[in-house]
């Protein structure tokens, strides 16, 4: 029996939790359902220096969105440049005009004491593109926010600057990740740093530019909040509000039956999933485009490009970024999707004791597989075409068919080395999925590869441009509007906790927890996981696993697997000291 088997029937008759039953469980973390209010951190400036035009410039070290505040006894009238990036004078500036890298020149008074920069809004990110799709606002009382590293000041009164940064009360004491690899620590953190900052508005949003929640970024940017904290509150107001505003792209309303499986299995609550069911399963999973025939989504292809109406593939963003994908009217990443969804609406019924719903998505899924081999499989190459009637076989078409494990395993391996000679040819967005499916195919050194090289395609290559937190787009000539706060990057930060580190739920809640790390060529990880039934630590070398678990454990280490009790535990390969 699968392990998405044992799942369903272990919680077969599962009600929704409450907050008793929580407690009952063992529950450490937080009720998905308290959503909190945003808070404000008071940053002092990590470095004062004056820059080659003789100006004071403060470096608060870190980009945050916020705004600035003035202190001291002096007034006087003030003129003040803040922004995310400075240029080899030091001097505050965008130079790059056409993005969104936030620059802002401020003049005013500054009366005596404590004092607020007034800040012009930004009417795109008080609107955002799509009506059906509109930007959050903050609550009222915080006014105008924006993001900056930098304050130059280019005339004023004797005065401190501080950054206030507004963010949702997430706890970053909760995990912790090193390695002998500098470059994957660093990669971490970046990561870390940008689930914080990039929290701003109560809901996770596409940076600061719109200010609107897209689904595939709320997934990405959901399991990687999951990794630093056990609070799922803001993942699920993220997912319900998305439930309500649902986007264009074909994919990203897939991606919402990701986000509802996801809150269940790391919350273990499952009323969520009980609420929005009946519109995951009519709405979601777009049955409406099966054809009769195969049980294969016919969608038409890109938008405004022969895309049936209700439909919009999109397959990775911005467009260079598609690896010459060749849309088709029947898509394979668009069915790769629609088959995990199809599993997981199984696993979702189960637990809402649906039985007769759970078999006929499970029989639908089994359909969907087989049909994606006769449809898009290309024995001349051992490759997945992108779709019907082409033979074009892109980096995207095969990493999702891998990630979703829809690869038989006689095929795997010649599907892993095309990956990996392919590199990172996808977006950022996208490099959740190629580094899902090497970790799938046990090529989990590839995988670190990708997260520590360098150059302007990397995690690194963001850092090295100067941005904080992650971008938009690995570097401007990919998407010349790009903004510096983008969580939909951080595929990193998820992919350490659960494939490195290699830490999961078996069961929702974390009533049952894998520990499967994969080095990756790394000589020693340590670790924190927070889970809502308390945090696992672990150390890893190639010899030894030491690791406690708040739950009964499933270990896969040195090529055995074992079960554990809750508790602290040590295994070392057989022969090693």
């Amino acid at each position: 029996m699968s392990v998405r088997c044992i799942i369903a029937a272990a919680i077969a008759a599962a009600l929704p939790i409450c907050r008793d039953c929580m407690a009952a469980l063992g529950r450490t973390g937080a009720d998905p359902y308290d959503y909190k209010e945003l808070v404000e951190r008071r940053v002092r400036a990590a470095e004062i220096s004056t820059n080659g035009a003789g100006r004071v410039v403060a470096d608060f070290g870190k980009d945050a969105v916020g705004w600035l505040e003035l202190d001291g006894p002096d007034a006087g009238p003030y003129e003040i440049v803040l922004g995310e990036l400075v240029n080899r004078r030091s001097e505050v500036t965008n130079e790059y005009p056409r993005s969104s890298i936030r620059c802002q020149r401020l003049k005013g008074v500054k009366p005596s004491g404590r004092f607020r920069v007034p800040m012009p809004a930004d009417s795109l990110n008080l609107r955002g593109y799509d009506p059906k799709a509109p930007a959050i606002l903050l609550p009222e009382g915080f006014g105008v926010v924006f993001p900056f590293r930098y304050a130059e000041v280019v005339s004023g009164p004797r005065m401190e600057l501080c950054q206030v940064a507004v963010n949702y009360p997430i706890d970053m004491g909760k995990s912790a990740f090193s390695c002998d690899s500098e470059e994957l620590e660093r990669v971490y953190e970046l990561c870390k740093y940008t689930i914080l900052a990039t929290s701003f508005c109560g809901v996770y949003v596409d940076g600061d530019r719109e200010r609107t929640p897209y689904e595939a970024d709320a997934y990405i940017n959901q399991l990687s909040h999951y990794a630093i904290d056990d609070d799922g509150s803001l993942a699920r107001k993220s997912h319900e509000w998305l439930m309500e505003h649902p986007t264009w792209p074909t994919e990203w309303r897939q991606h919402s039956v990701m986000m509802a499986w996801a809150d269940w299995m790391w919350t273990g609550d499952t009323r969520s999933i009980a609420k929005y069911f009946d519109r995951l399963a009519s709405e979601k999973l777009m049955t409406g485009f099966a054809r009769a025939s195969d049980g294969l989504l016919e969608t038409g292809g890109e938008r405004g490009k022969g895309a049936r109406p209700g439909a919009a593939d999109i397959v990775d963003w911005p467009h260079c970024e598609r690896d010459g994908f060749q849309f088709r009217p029947v898509n394979a990443v668009v069915n790769a999707f629609f088959y995990r969804n199809l599993r997981e609406m199984a696993d979702i019924a189960s637990a809402l004791g649906k039985d007769e719903r759970a078999a006929e998505f499970a029989s639908m899924a089994e359909r969907v597989r087989n049909s994606f081999q006769a449809a898009f499989y290309r024995p001349q190459s051992g490759l997945y075409a992108d779709g019907e009637g082409t033979d074009h076989c892109s980096l995207h078409a095969n990493a999702a068919a891998l990630a979703f494990g829809l690869v038989p395993e006689d095929r795997v391996s010649a599907v892993a080395d095309f990956l990996e000679r392919k590199g990172m040819a996808c977006s950022v967005y996208f490099a959740q999925y190629l580094l899902e499916a090497l970790f799938e195919a046990g090529r989990a050194e590839a995988a670190v590869r990708l997260m520590t090289s360098r150059g302007n395609r990397s995690w690194l290559g963001m850092a090295d441009f100067g941005s904080t937190i992650l971008m938009e787009a690995w570097n401007i000539g990919a998407k010349p509007n790009l903004d510096l706060n983008h969580a939909w990057g951080s595929a990193p930060l998820n992919i350490i906790a659960r494939r490195v580190a290699g830490v999961t739920p078996i069961e929702p809640g974390f009533r049952k927890i894998a520990i499967r790390p994969q080095l990756g060529g790394l000589g020693r990880l340590s670790a924190t996981v927070p889970t809502v039934a308390g945090p696992v630590a672990l150390s890893v070398t190639p010899d030894s696993l030491e690791f406690s678990s708040p739950s009964p454990t499933e270990v896969e280490f040195v090529g055995e697997k074992r079960s554990f009790p809750p508790g602290r535990h040590r295994i070392v390969r057989k022969g090693a000291k």
